[in-house]
Parts: structure tokens; sequence; C-alpha cells
């Protein structure tokens, strides 16, 4: 694995780390490969009951990595839940620990801290949906909107604006903000705690609620046709290569 790192501690905690620091750990190809590997891994694991997520350095995950959508022409898949795996497709039912800090946008959000089952945050995370701003969408809303109340995910995604910590918290997006300096102690010592439970009985406890909220295929294929309309359109290749050139965009829509 070329930009996420693998370990495990005495205390059965497996840490998953982006690690792509120069890039605000941005999410693309290679990152997705990365993570699938790890969260597999992570999966067969029987060393490992519980995981930590974390980014390098200062952001979880900027979203999208522009540079190699803009070199693309496009998105990298219809299904961006499939680019991930069994962390992806929702298949992974041992516990997941989000320890999130700086920027958490887009891909960073809808796609990874979301997916995590327990979510802490610094003081200094952000949370934001900029994908308009570049001319696409979001994806994986449905699953969003199991953790981001239905008006607060409308804002989010029509002004591109990010909340911060405090806000979220407040909305029930985290479960707890902590100090910057403090973020990965809170999140091992939660890892511990579950760590020291019935392996079976956390991995059905989990398996349980997922199966009670799980998003209609109706809702999928929905989101599949929506998403391949806005990433394959010409306001998304002008706006990536806009935010790369660091220029406003000129809408072609």
């Amino acid at each position: 694995m070329q930009w996420v790192t693998y370990e495990v501690d005495a205390d059965s905690v497996a840490v998953i780390s982006m690690n792509r620091p120069e890039r605000l750990n941005a999410w693309g190809s290679e990152m997705a490969r990365d993570l699938t590997e790890a969260f597999q891994r992570y999966n067969d694991d029987r060393s490992a009951r519980v995981a930590v997520l974390r980014g390098e350095g200062r952001a979880f995950c900027v979203g999208a990595d522009a540079k190699e959508y803009t070199a693309r022409k496009g998105s990298w898949s219809s299904q961006p839940r499939e680019e991930m795996g069994i962390f992806g497709q929702g298949k992974l039912f041992k516990p997941v620990i989000g320890a999130i800090q700086g920027h958490c946008l887009g891909a960073g959000l809808i796609l990874l801290a979301v997916r995590c089952d327990i979510r802490i945050a610094a003081e200094d995370a952000l949370f934001g949906l900029p994908e308009v701003a570049v001319g696409i969408v979001n994806c994986e809303v449905p699953l969003a909107n199991q953790a981001i109340p239905t008006c607060l995910l409308m804002e989010m995604s029509m002004t591109a604006e990010s909340i911060d910590a405090k806000r979220a918290l407040a909305h029930g997006m985290v479960n707890k903000v902590v100090p910057n300096d403090e973020l990965m102690n809170e999140a091992m010592a939660m890892a511990r705690t579950i760590a020291k439970h019935s392996p079976l009985a956390v991995r059905l406890s989990k398996e349980n609620l997922l199966g009670a909220v799980a998003v209609t295929d109706e809702a999928k294929a929905n989101e599949i046709r929506i998403y391949n309309l806005s990433s394959h359109s010409a306001d998304a290749i002008e706006g990536f290569e806009a935010h790369v050139q660091r220029r406003e965009p000129t809408w072609r829509s």
C-alpha cells in the first residue's frame, strides 16, 4: 500500500492511516485502492477487533483529487462506494472509529467519515460538501442523510460552505469533540473499551444496526443515475479545471 498504513497494537486495535499529507490525503483511485486493501486486511485479521481511521498531517481527507479528475476528464467510477470494497459496500461488520482533524470534505466526509461507526473530531475539524462548487453532486446522500439532518445536508450541499466541529456535534454528526492533541488518545481509548467485549457480539450488533437503516435499492439506483449525469458533465470538467487553475469557473449548463 502506497498511501495507507495498517498497524495493530497489543490491545487488538488496528490503526488505518491515510498517509498523503502533502496532498491533504486527497481521495482518488490510488487512495481508494489502498483503503480497499487495508479494510479487507482488517476484516480478515483475527488479531484486530476495532479499527481507527485517521489522516496523517493537518487534514483527515480534503476530498476528491482535483488534479487526478482533471487528467481523467471524468469521474473515477459510476459507483464510488464500490471503489473501497467491503467498507464502501457496507459489508464490514467490525467496528470503525473515525479520528477526524482539519478538513473533512466531499469524499472525505461522505465516503469515509460518514461510514465510520463512531466519529471523534478535533476542535479544528471542518466538515463540508464542496461538490457543487466544481460542478458535480454528492454521492452517498441516502447514507449521509442518516448522519446529517436533511436541512443541514441541503445547506452544505447547496452552499458548498463548511461547518465547524462545534456545529457538527450539535447536529449529531460526531460523537465527541476534543482538543487537537487529545484526538488519537480519545479514539484509542474508545477503541480499547470496545475491544474488551465479545468480538462476535460487537460484530453482530453492527450488522443488526446497519440492516435496520439499509438504503433501498431504488435509492441507490437513482443516486447512480444522478451522480453519472453530473460527474461526466461539461460543468464538472470545467469546475475541476477551474479549481486546479485557481480561477472562477464558467458554467456550461
